[in-house]
Order: C-alpha cells, then sequence, then structure tokens
C-alpha cells in the first residue's frame, strides 16, 4: 500500500521556483501549462512533544476521496498484514516524516499512546509540490504527574513483517508511549516467530527513548487449537525460560503429554521471582487452580479479545485480590494498556511491585483515576461496622465513551454519562454493609483504533467490614463446578506420560476444589 517514491534528485530536477508562502511550485506551473499530476506530491515535518522534543509517534495520511491511507516504502507499520475496515493502519516516524503521495487532499493524523492527545490536520497537495506539516503533540491530562506509568504485558510478532525486527523493537515502543513493554516467548508447534529470536530477560540493548524492555514467556496449553485447554499464562521479570514452554497439541511435535500443568510451572515461575499474569480474559481450565493454590499475580483483561469481567468478577468475590492486567497480544496495534502507579522513581522494578500490588488502570481508551475515601486502587479499607465510603473516580479519554460506573461486588451501583463522550468527574458515596470490593470501569459502545470495543476499568479499593463475610458463595459454587467437570475432561482426553503424572493433575484441581468449598463456607457464616 505504499507510494512509489522519486529521489530527492528527481524531485529538485522538476521544482524550479519557490512561489509566495512555504509551497515549492513546479516551473511548468507557472508558465501556465498544465498541471502534471503524475508527480509525486512530498508531506513532511517534525514530531515533538509540548516541550519542543523531538519525539516518535505512529502517522496516518489518507486521503479524503477515496479513503485510502498512504505508507513511506519500507515503513514500520502496525499489523501490516492484516485488512479489516474497522482496523486503522500507520506507520512510524522517530521525531520527524516524509512521505510521498498522488495529488490532492489528505488528512494527517499523529498518534502517541493513550496519555497524549491525538492531533490532526488536512491539507491539499500538488503535483511535485512539498508541503510541510510540523506536529506538537501534548499530553493528555496531569497523569504522568500523578504517578501513572503504562505497560504492554504480552507481545509476539509473527515472520509477517520485512523490516529489520531490531529495528521495530526499537522504535514501536516508544512510539506508543509505552513505559514498559514486555515480549513473551512462546511455542506453537514449529511457527516462526521473531520475537522468539531474542533471549529471556531484560533487553537493554532496545531499552531506548523511555521504554523498558523485557523478555518473558507465555505458556500454554490448548483442547483444540481454537479452545484453551489448560489455558494460557505469561511469565514476566523471568531470569531463564520456564520449559515446557507449551504442551500437548501445542507442544513443537503436536505429540507432547498435557504435562505439567500450567499451575506447576506457575510455581516455578514464584520460585524464581518471576511475576505470573493469566490471558485472555480468564480463559481456561486452570485458572480457578492456580488462583487458590496462590501463584497468580494478576488477571489480563482483553488481551486478543474484548473485554469480559465475568471471570475476573468470581475471582474477586471469592475473596482473591488480584490486580487487573492488560496487554495487546499480536503485535502493538492497538492501545490495551495497563497503567501503575508508582509513588517513588520509576525503574522496571517499582513498576512490576506496583503491578502485583494493584496499583493498576487497565484501558484501550479512557485513563480512570479512582479514590475510596481517599485511597486508589490496591487499598485495603478496615471498617469496624457497617459505614459509607465516599467514592470519586475521574475519567478523561480522546476516544469517546458512554460513562463511568462504580461497581461494588460486581455489580453497578452508580453511573454517570461522559460530557462530551471525553470526561467525567463522579463522586458517590456507596454503602459498605459487609466487606468486599469496589472498582470503577467505563461503559462505552464505541470502537479503538484497533477495532475493538472501548473498555476501561481499575483494580479495585479492597474492604474489609468486622464481623461480615467478604466472599461470596455462588462465585465458588460456580468454580467448584467448573473444577468437577475439568477433572472428568482430563480424565477422559489428557494424555499423560505415566499414570502417576495423571494422579499429580488431577490432585492440584483437587486441591483447588478444596480451598473453593471452603470459601463457599465461610461466605455464609
Amino acid at each position: 500500500m505504499g507510494h512509489h517514491h522519486l529521489s530527492r534528485r528527481d524531485l529538485f530536477e522538476r521544482i524550479a521556483f519557490l512561489g509566495t508562502g512555504s509551497l515549492l511550485l513546479p516551473a511548468g506551473g507557472l508558465r501556465g501549462e498544465k498541471p502534471d499530476t503524475r508527480t509525486p506530491a512530498v508531506i513532511r515535518g517534525r514530531l515533538a512533544d509540548s516541550a519542543g522534543r523531538p519525539v516518535p509517534a505512529k502517522i496516518r495520511v489518507v486521503d479524503t476521496a477515496s479513503g485510502r491511507a498512504y505508507f513511506p516504502e519500507r515503513a514500520i507499520r502496525t499489523m501490516p498484514n492484516v485488512e479489516r475496515p474497522s482496523v486503522r493502519h500507520y506507520f512510524y516516524a522517530r521525531g520527524q516524516y516524509e512521505i510521498a503521495v498522488p495529488p490532492g487532499r489528505y488528512a494527517i493524523e499523529v498518534v502517541r499512546g493513550l496519555n497524549c492527545e491525538a492531533v490532526t490536520a488536512h491539507t491539499e497537495v500538488g503535483s511535485g509540490i512539498a508541503h510541510v506539516h510540523d506536529f506538537t503533540i501534548p499530553p493528555l491530562g496531569d497523569w504522568r504527574e500523578m504517578g501513572w506509568y503504562s505497560g504492554n504485558t504480552h507481545t509476539h510478532y509473527h515472520l509477517q513483517i520485512d523490516e529489520d525486527p531490531d529495528e521495530r523493537l526499537r522504535l514501536v515502543p516508544p512510539a506508543e508511549a509505552l513505559d514498559v513493554s514486555v515480549i513473551s516467548y512462546l511455542i506453537r508447534n514449529d511457527s516462526p516467530y521473531i520475537t522468539n529470536r531474542y533471549p529471556v530477560g531484560r533487553l537493554p540493548q532496545f531499552s531506548r527513548d523511555g521504554t523498558i524492555m523485557d523478555m518473558g514467556e507465555e505458556a500454554r496449553n490448548n483442547r483444540t487449537f481454537g479452545d484453551f485447554g489448560y489455558g494460557h499464562c505469561l511469565f514476566l521479570n523471568i531470569p531463564r525460560a520456564i520449559e515446557p514452554v507449551s504442551t500437548g497439541l501445542l507442544s513443537k511435535d503436536g505429540n507432547a503429554p498435557d504435562f505439567p500443568t500450567l499451575s506447576m510451572l506457575c510455581a516455578e515461575a514464584r520460585r524464581l521471582g518471576g511475576t505470573t499474569i493469566w490471558c485472555h480474559n480468564g480463559g481456561g481450565m486452570e485458572l480457578p487452580v492456580v488462583a487458590a493454590l496462590g501463584d497468580l499475580d494478576a488477571f489480563n483483561l482483553a488481551d486478543g479479545l474484548d473485554a469480559d469481567y465475568a471471570r475476573y468478577y468470581d475471582l474477586l468475590n471469592c475473596g482473591f485480590r488480584i490486580p487487573a492486567s492488560s496487554g495487546t497480544d499480536w503485535w502493538i496495534y492497538d492501545h490495551n494498556r495497563v497503567f501503575v502507579r508508582i509513588a517513588g522513581d520509576f525503574h522496571y522494578d517499582s513498576w512490576i511491585a506496583g503491578l502485583r500490588e494493584g496499583r493498576t488502570l487497565v484501558t484501550n481508551g479512557p485513563l480512570l483515576d479512582l479514590k475510596v475515601d481517599g485511597q486508589g486502587p490496591g487499598a485495603r479499607l478496615e471498617r469496624a461496622s457497617p459505614a459509607v465510603a465516599r467514592v470519586e473516580v475521574r475519567a478523561l479519554s480522546r476516544i469517546p465513551f458512554d460513562a463511568v460506573e462504580i461497581v461494588q461486588d460486581g455489580v453497578v451501583v452508580a453511573s454517570q454519562p461522559a460530557v462530551g463522550g471525553r470526561e467525567v468527574r463522579l463522586e458517590r458515596e456507596i454503602p459498605l454493609r459487609r466487606g468486599g470490593w469496589l472498582a470503577a470501569r467505563v461503559q462505552s459502545s464505541a470502537r479503538s483504533y484497533g477495532g475493538a470495543a472501548v473498555f476501561a476499568h481499575t483494580s479495585p479499593v479492597y474492604v474489609r467490614v468486622a464481623g461480615t463475610p467478604a466472599r461470596r458463595a455462588e462465585a465458588a459454587g460456580r468454580f467448584i463446578d467448573e473444577i468437577e467437570e475439568s477433572q472428568s475432561f482430563i480424565r477422559k482426553n489428557y494424555r499423560f506420560a505415566t499414570d502417576a503424572d495423571r494422579a499429580v493433575a488431577i490432585r492440584r484441581f483437587g486441591s483447588a476444589s478444596a480451598r473453593y468449598h471452603k470459601i463457599a463456607r465461610s461466605s455464609e457464616e
């Protein structure tokens, strides 16, 4: 979809005189000859932040008449081989850009992450004319001053690109304004992934221009290629790969046993000091097992899918304190982010610590700030008796959304429409009659840059009210039923090298079931 470039020499040979203003006019146009519509025009300019410093960003140049997007040749692009009407395509540039286009009218959009405003310009260009459009990209509100640092916990690149993958890793995360970008090593039979060529661990050679890069792992097991088995989970901040990376039909030859279980790999990741995040809205049989056994550090909403809160809410209603997280999965093409609030200096260890402590917001558009009696996400409030909490929510977005909601134990208890689709300030007094949790989320009918449903959700503020239960029996009951079905499926369908291995797998599910039975009993007391 790129357009043929003339060399600078060719262009200057066709451009003879400098007309009024800043546009270069072809000599034939000054003599009154018929315009040459075959010679491309050039649009170029600088990209800077509000302080005037050069910054990387992604750019979209669209012919307003045809709707066609144009790209410089050899430009690094967002998901180059994916063509869907709902997906916008951009190219990346570092500090400046230049593109040749046919004569016509164009819209230029410059985007940098989520905590910056998108900026646009319109121009009409003639054959052989160079137009200069510089862009200043202002911040969206004061989120950085408030200590929020963005991350993408889940990224892979397939061999569907022509450019140097090293340059993609250097350019794309800073252009997306990511403070932390985690690449995930994975195995899916013999499928080639360019990201698998990098070693597990920190990647200082790519940690430039403000982004910290880490090479982690995605451990996986499926029933079929389209149906989660044990599930998919991420390991961040690990010193080495945790083997086997994929089991069962996803293994290198497709014939490996469905063993060890993911919960066993999660326990090994914890032993090595890693951070475990469950993927894809909690899909898979072993999510409740890992949570019950205490080896789950965070829960990814929406990575690769539209956000679905059902299983996350069930875990929270069982009393587990699990932070929300997110990522993009395939490529960095949309704006799924986890923002982590950091009190002191920003570095990878402080970001990981904030993630594990639940000081997080997940979003692909709106930014949310939640306070419950002055405390933010991840806080724990203790009350001696039933009380009333003052809940304050602030939302700001450059992507339209409908409303902000306050969620208590999975139920919406307050809502307020967005002003102009961009901003909300919501304050309510919410009764605390029993223990549980409070969070804020966005309700929206809009679609994101990558064509996904717009969402945002904070991690909870946890509440204890003395003498009242903080857990819900119905949530535990759903996991008990699910575990029973999983055990039956594993006995009948999964492959193990020995009967002892099968017994180990079934026993881990049994231990989790016992924990949920205990939760169900305690919630009724």
